[in-house]
């Protein structure tokens, strides 16, 4: 019998996959005071949470957390090995954490910085202007099983998605919502429903290895706080935009305005007529005006939010089944 050739097609296909999501977070510093500390490990050691939720969710390559108590001693480990996000909490005894994040950005430019609060009261308000440019997000820990999870693909997809969009036109969300407490609840949600869709609609017949290989392609979820970042990010990844949620009140020009996300989402809708558009809000009233956009309504305090947003995925989005509409 003699040997055959195997197809190089099939192969062939993938070779794109082992170039997308260059950038991965491998390596975690996290400098938390002893309370903080504390806090996070009466919910289950950190790192036994992230190697957990990447094994619920058949991902690969968990990251590894470094933890110390000392600001100065983070900034000692910045110059003596590689790490690819910094997460910071409040309340550290020799520096506060934004002039922390400077002194990072100072020795690694790039590197993410990440400041995890247990209460948002506790840091507002926030520093304007040159010190609050060492913190590029600032999430509310809330205990829930994927919120590590979304913790670190976020910052993966901000530093993945320029290249992974031009190279494989990797689609994109955007999510747009200035509030730490609700951005920090609904990331989880959103992402670990992107997993698994992803995961649902992959080829059958396909190995493990494959199977992780093509999970790389999944969409891409970026976050913006205000309405000039969302116009931006809008700008900047339109071909590749596969659907945008929003909140109804954040941000524009510096001032909390009540109808932002009614003008941003309605400025899409005549660009782009046919982008499924989510308006998030917490007011009811808000219902009218995603009628008049017109986009779906969520009502952020609905105790079904969360089989609400899958509803939307799945029928919005187009992870269900094939479905003629017209």
């Amino acid at each position: 019998m003699r040997d055959v050739p195997l197809p190089t097609e099939f192969y062939g296909r993938f070779k794109v996959f082992h170039e997308l999501m260059t950038t991965k977070i491998r390596e975690i510093l996290l400098v938390s005071s002893p309370y903080d500390a504390f806090t996070m490990e009466e919910d289950g050691r950190l790192a036994s949470r992230i190697i957990n939720e990447y094994r619920g969710l058949n991902l690969s390559q968990p990251p590894r957390v470094t933890r110390t108590s000392s600001a100065y001693a983070a900034l000692e480990h910045l110059n003596e090995k590689k790490f690819d996000m910094v997460i910071t909490t409040p309340h550290l005894e020799e520096l506060e954490p934004f002039t922390l994040g400077l002194e990072i950005k100072k020795i690694k430019p790039d590197l993410p910085v990440i400041l995890l609060t247990q209460s948002i009261r506790g840091i507002y308000p926030l520093p304007e202007g040159e010190r609050s440019r060492g913190i590029d997000k600032v999430f509310v820990w809330s205990g829930v099983s994927d919120f590590l999870l979304a913790l670190v693909k976020s910052a993966e997809d901000r530093l993945n998605v320029d290249f992974d969009t031009r190279l494989a036109s990797v689609r994109v969300l955007i999510l747009v919502e200035d509030s730490p407490l609700y951005y920090s609840s609904f990331l989880p949600l959103i992402y670990k429903e992107i997993v698994r869709q992803t995961q649902a609609v992959l080829e059958m017949g396909l190995n493990e290895e494959h199977r992780l290989l093509t999970m790389r392609a999944r969409p891409k979820i970026l976050l913006a706080v205000d309405y000039e970042e969302a116009m931006e990010l809008y700008e900047r990844y339109r071909p590749y935009l596969f659907g945008i949620i929003s909140d109804a009140r954040f941000p524009k020009e510096k001032k909390l305005q009540e109808d932002a996300g009614y003008l941003f989402l309605s400025q899409i809708r005549r660009e782009i007529p046919d982008l499924p558009l989510l308006l998030l809000s917490s007011d009811p009233a808000n219902r009218i005006s995603a009628q008049e956009i017109p986009a779906v309504f969520l009502d952020k305090n609905s105790p079904n939010l969360l089989a609400e947003i899958q509803d939307f995925f799945m029928n919005h989005l187009g992870f269900g089944d094939f479905i003629f509409r017209m």
